[in-house]
């Protein structure tokens, strides 16, 4: 049995420069089985400051090493860029944990990473898995990469696909908002798990570019 620990860093990025705030994590379950919650009354999840928060984690541990993690998103319309299929977008990327960001590999292999419905018949993705952001070492994910997969992916007809749209999101205190879920497989190590996001101004979510979530995985 190995364990793992989610420990939420909110990482903004504007302009290269880097802001961290440590943001403690409400703590469910039991010690085998442990979910992570974003703590929703600490107000780091208020980019906007208009007491509503922004953003919302779920992370879950799912048993050993040999079975999958997930992790669940809620995130505010403004921080992905919008509220459509066609106009929201967000991509992921795995890099290992270092002390100085300037020596982070960007990791693309040996990590599995998808959700149910990349791996569904409805996805016309080509090897139905979700493709990591690929950068040069110790790269900010600024700007917006060009590469790996969009995750909020579907169909805008009916708005059926990998994240859901809502008009009003709980844990977003009812704004509006995508939900949705990620799996991944990666071997035991040190690691953070990003969310990138286009980061298209300096004020709200439109100046967040990328959270990351660091991961521990012992053998």
């Amino acid at each position: 049995m190995k364990n793992t620990y989610f420990v939420l860093i909110l990482s903004i990025l504007i302009g290269g420069v880097v802001e961290t705030a440590s943001a403690d994590l409400i703590v469910r379950g039991n010690e085998n089985a442990p979910i992570y919650v974003s703590d929703t009354d600490s107000g780091l999840f208020d980019f906007s400051n208009d007491g509503f928060d922004d953003y919302y984690v779920k992370a879950h541990y799912t048993g050993n090493e040999k079975q999958q993690y997930k992790v669940d998103y809620k995130i505010q319309d403004e921080c992905v860029d919008g509220n459509t299929f066609d106009s929201a977008t967000m991509k992921l990327g795995f890099t290992q944990k270092e002390d100085d960001f300037r020596n982070r590999i960007w990791l693309t292999e040996n990590v599995e990473v998808w959700n149910p419905w990349f791996r569904s018949a409805q996805s016309t993705d080509a090897n139905h898995q979700i493709d990591l952001v690929s950068l040069s070492p110790g790269t900010l994910p600024i700007p917006y990469p060009a590469s790996g997969d969009d995750v909020i992916q579907g169909n805008a007809k009916n708005m059926v696909g990998s994240f859901v749209h809502r008009d009003s999101i709980k844990e977003l205190d009812n704004q509006p908002g995508w939900g949705g879920a990620i799996f991944f497989n990666v071997p035991a190590g040190e690691y953070y798990l990003w969310t990138i996001h286009p980061a298209t101004g300096t004020e709200g979510c439109d100046g967040l570019a990328a959270l990351g979530i660091p991961i521990i995985i012992e053998p």
